[in-house]
């Protein structure tokens, strides 16, 4: 069978944790009522941390010398265009002499557009992912996939996304830098296209990637993005560029396994119709996913403490939506009458999730019956609450791992629930390896 050739990549991280050089233009840098004109690179630095940024070196008029100003001066400059496109940020490191200043100039936000993305067209783009897991076991692996390559292929009802590894084993060797340095690296190269193969525009794909940005970093248990995309048009020329920072997050584990990447291709289109909904659910999941992001830590900041009340705050947002807004079982006032604890329990029995205390949260069930925890909502809020507002004095600070363990997973299963998503997980209670799944507990019944 002939294998498909791998994606080809839109630039060429090879060199980093060096800049890479994405865009050459022209500058134009404004100060007071001058301006002076020159050159710039857009750039992708990785260190210390990623961030898009324009390097620029404009030249002053012969026979003046009217660059010493910056030297004496804390004002910035008025504006910075880039090939005519005004990039609203702020001043960097410069240098300056008579003859010659050069400046990074910071993006105020990214990504950085640097055309009328409404009015461009493409049939396909091509999206960068950094740190993304190193998966297996897609669906598509023993018939679609380029050899050498792992492939993800999630679709919804409209659009396809063909998530692959880099050959020639690129993607391994990046995770090995990443375990051993830290830092960020290229793993995966992505195309998005509409199945039924029409052009869309530069818009529509920039909601493609918010959309998708969400879904990998609930699949990845930290925050992921997809980077500096590019669209073709039938020809193969590029229409558009956009160019963003990635996302480091070094999450311990989730829901996903790696391994049985299958997980990610059944969950897509679910979290797609759901995400689709309604602009409320967007915004819900969007709150929901941040936070989850956020508190899957590994204990150096957000600290454990701080990830408990993280969680459990993205867990009162879904029972809201989903008790009042979305199912009407409760109204807004019935629900703030109820306490914290029944309102986790009204929403995980909603979802047929178990709330009983089980010795998958040995140091919970230890401390139950002193602190008179009658189920998991009840010990997960006093957790909390020890952490907010210490009042009860009660000694639940050896439940504290517990207690991030318990929130996190409750929080998984909600979104896959809500998803309605009945197939395998990777359980942080009772999971001893990364590579171990069993069925969501909604799976079992019957």
């Amino acid at each position: 069978m002939n294998r498909p050739e791998p994606l080809q990549l839109a630039y060429d991280f090879s060199s980093a944790p060096e800049p890479v050089r994405l865009f050459e233009g022209t500058a134009e840098v404004g100060f007071g009522d001058d301006s002076f004109s020159g050159t710039a690179d857009l750039l992708l630095r990785f260190l210390p941390s990623p961030r898009v940024v324009f390097h620029a070196s404009v030249q002053g008029r012969a026979g003046e010398s009217r660059f010493p100003l910056f030297f004496y001066t804390s004002d910035e400059p008025s504006y910075f265009l880039f090939n005519g496109y005004k990039i609203e940020g702020f001043r960097g490191k410069w240098s300056a002499n008579s003859d010659i200043l050069a400046l990074d100039w910071h993006p105020k936000s990214d990504p950085v557009v640097l055309c009328d993305m409404q009015s461009k067209t493409s049939v396909a783009a091509i999206l960068h992912i950094f740190n993304f897991p190193d998966f297996q076991g897609g669906q598509h692996q023993a018939t679609a996939a380029p050899a050498g390559c792992a492939l993800l292929v999630l679709e919804s009802e409209e659009w396809r996304v063909s998530l692959q590894s880099l050959p020639n084993d690129a993607t391994c060797q990046a995770w090995e830098r990443i375990r051993s340095e830290g830092g960020c690296y290229l793993t995966h190269v992505a195309k998005l296209e509409r199945k039924d193969g029409k052009p869309f525009s530069g818009e529509e794909a920039r909601e493609q990637r918010l959309l998708l940005a969400n879904f990998l970093s609930f699949t990845k248990g930290g925050r992921c993005s997809t980077s500096c995309e590019v669209g073709f048009d039938a020809a193969g020329k590029k229409t558009w560029e956009t160019f963003a920072s990635p996302y480091v997050s070094n999450p311990p584990y989730s829901w996903f396994t790696p391994f049985k990447a299958s997980q990610a291709e059944v969950l897509f289109p679910l979290f797609v119709k759901r995400w689709q909904q309604s602009e409320e659910w967007k915004d819900c999941l969007r709150s929901a996913i941040y936070w989850y992001a956020q508190a899957n830590t590994n204990g150096s900041s957000p600290g454990i403490d701080a990830a408990i009340i993280l969680a459990q705050s993205a867990l009162e947002r879904l029972a809201h939506h989903h008790l009042v807004v979305d199912r009407k079982m409760i109204s807004l006032e019935g629900l703030d009458r109820l306490k914290a604890s029944d309102r986790l329990r009204l929403l995980f029995s909603s979802l047929n999730l178990p709330v009983g205390i089980s010795a998958a949260t040995l140091d919970i069930q230890k401390a139950a019956p002193s602190c008179k925890w009658v189920d998991a909502p009840h010990a997960l809020t006093d957790i909390r609450n020890e952490l907010v507002h210490p009042a009860s004095k009660k000694q639940v600070s050896d439940c504290f791992i517990d207690g991030w363990k318990l929130s996190l997973w409750y929080l998984e299963l909600s979104v896959l629930a809500l998803c309605g998503y009945n197939d395998t997980y990777t359980s942080r209670l009772t999971a001893k390896y990364v590579t171990q799944s069993e069925r969501v507990p909604w799976g079992n019944a019957g």
